[in-house]
């Protein structure tokens, strides 16, 4: 302890009992005395102590208003409060308050060395947890800041040889060249998240700020609107201390609005504000807060019409649409599904150690034949299923692919069918919500709650839609019954 020489002050109105403990510490510790407790909370900003000692009773700030003032400050620092008339009720006070202990001054009315030794334990114990704790945050802070660059770096390309992919490849290059507001638009599960990292990545902003991302539709309003903007320390009743928003996490740097067109009247005011003049205020907070951000959003609805049903501001459609780019559906790419499908074979081999050579031929042809209505991300389910059932040192082939081929016999029948009954068959097959017999209601229920949430492919605003409920209902539901397997994905 001697060696490192920590840095205490003592706060006492009593100067004899300051010359005292200086005496009696400043052989383990660098000490600082004052007489005056705001003289010493003003030195805090400067000095930076490792621990404050201080006195209870004092005639112009007590122990107690010290501990709440110095804490509200630096709540990280550690306060020892001593005093000569210790009572269990103030011992509870300036504990609640965040002190970290609280002893007497003296044994049977007079000072005693055996007190001075175990202040000394209390100070090293003091100091030492403090440390602690603090370097315990700050590994975690870089463990997320580690955790938030492989992220930012891991593979982001755009796999593909068509010119479908090679079109879009060259306008996120131009779009990346510049630091306009960028709109995005595809069918979901195009990979409009995997483009907008990748506009980043090749900007000027990747060595600058983070790319953040979040999925408007995933939470409702109220939380939506903390997330972006953040909060101050009791601005609502759950708000225990202050929270950045993400638009003060991505400084410098790009944040990804997914699916733009299930917000709000409140959020898109919001947006609208941040967008003209680059700044905004946390919930609760008075002042303006600048940022320098780059927006890029996406959706896989038409924004005009939204814009017609007044569903949303015209104003913001205009300020986020500058540049646009489309991601072309998977059902487009021709062979390119071969190529991407191939990856993900290879990706979830990896992962589950198994040895798969790769696709066969007649899985191939089932590949390129189906419409892909989930487009990537349905094709990487479908093969993420296809490497579980396939045996090692073999290729996957169509008998892996169930779910493809009885689609496909679903499309002959249909097809052989005479045409009113394949109408009348395809719209049941594609319609029909089942159960065996002997559940419950609340079973029934929540069971056709999922299937609306996989047949609208955890789009919330569309599932609640067809429910008939508000997506902060559906969401509230999702929770309940902790249903985190269907929360939704960005695209």
């Amino acid at each position: 302890m001697a060696s490192e020489r920590y840095k205490l002050f003592v706060v006492d109105d009593d100067a004899t009992f300051c010359l005292l403990l200086e005496k009696i510490l400043s052989r383990d510790y660098h000490v600082l005395t004052f007489t005056n407790p705001m003289e010493a909370v003003e030195r805090v900003a400067t000095e930076k102590p490792d621990l404050i000692l201080s006195d209870y009773t004092m005639p112009d700030m007590n122990g107690l208003e010290l501990t709440r003032l110095v804490k509200e400050r630096y709540p990280k620092l550690p306060i020892i409060v001593l005093t000569g008339y210790g009572s269990v009720e103030s011992a509870v006070e300036v504990l609640k308050a965040g002190a970290f202990d609280y002893m007497e001054k003296s044994i049977s009315g007079g000072a005693s060395s055996a007190n001075f030794t175990v202040l000394r334990t209390r100070i090293s114990n003091a100091i030492e947890q403090a440390r602690t704790k603090l370097i315990s945050e700050q590994y975690k802070q870089e463990n997320e800041k580690l955790k938030r660059k492989f992220k930012q770096f891991r593979s982001t390309e755009l796999l593909g040889a068509s010119e479908a992919i090679e079109r879009v490849r060259r306008m996120i290059e131009q779009i990346a060249r510049t630091d306009s507001t960028a709109l995005i638009l595809g069918e979901t599960g195009t990979g409009k998240n995997v483009s907008a990292e990748m506009i980043h990545r090749l900007s000027a902003r990747a060595g600058k700020g983070e790319f953040v991302e979040i999925n408007c539709a995933a939470l409702p309003e109220n939380l939506l609107e903390a997330e972006l903007f953040g909060y101050e320390k009791g601005a609502f009743t759950d708000a225990k201390e202050m929270k950045k928003g993400l638009f003060e996490v991505a400084n410098n740097g790009t944040i990804f609005l997914d699916e733009i067109d299930s917000t709000s009247p409140l959020v898109q005011s919001k947006l609208l504000t941040v967008l003209e003049t680059r700044s905004f205020r946390r919930i609760g907070g008075s002042q303006p807060i600048s940022v320098n951000v780059r927006l890029i959003c996406a959706t896989n609805a038409s924004l005009i019409e939204k814009v017609q049903q007044g569903k949303f501001r015209e104003d913001l459609f205009f300020r986020i649409n500058v540049v646009s780019l489309t991601m072309p559906p998977l059902r487009s790419l021709g062979n390119d599904i071969i190529l991407i499908a191939e990856m993900f074979v290879k990706q979830f081999s990896e992962e589950m150690g198994k040895r798969i050579k790769g696709i066969a031929d007649d899985a191939k042809s089932l590949l390129l034949s189906n419409q892909w209505r989930g487009n990537v991300r349905e094709l990487r389910n479908v093969m993420e299923r296809a490497v579980v059932f396939t045996e090692n040192d073999h290729y996957v082939t169509a008998n892996e692919l169930s779910l493809l081929e009885e689609r496909a016999d679903t499309a002959w029948m249909t097809t052989h069918a005479p045409a009113e009954k394949a109408s009348t068959e395809k719209s049941t097959a594609e319609k029909v919500f089942a159960l065996p017999m002997g559940k419950s209601l609340e079973e029934v229920k929540l069971a056709y709650i999922k299937a609306v949430l996989k047949d609208c492919n955890n789009h919330y605003a569309e599932a609640a839609k067809i429910l008939d409920i508000t997506p902060k209902a559906l969401w509230e539901i999702r929770k309940r019954y902790n249903l985190e397997g269907e929360a939704p994905s960005s695209s």
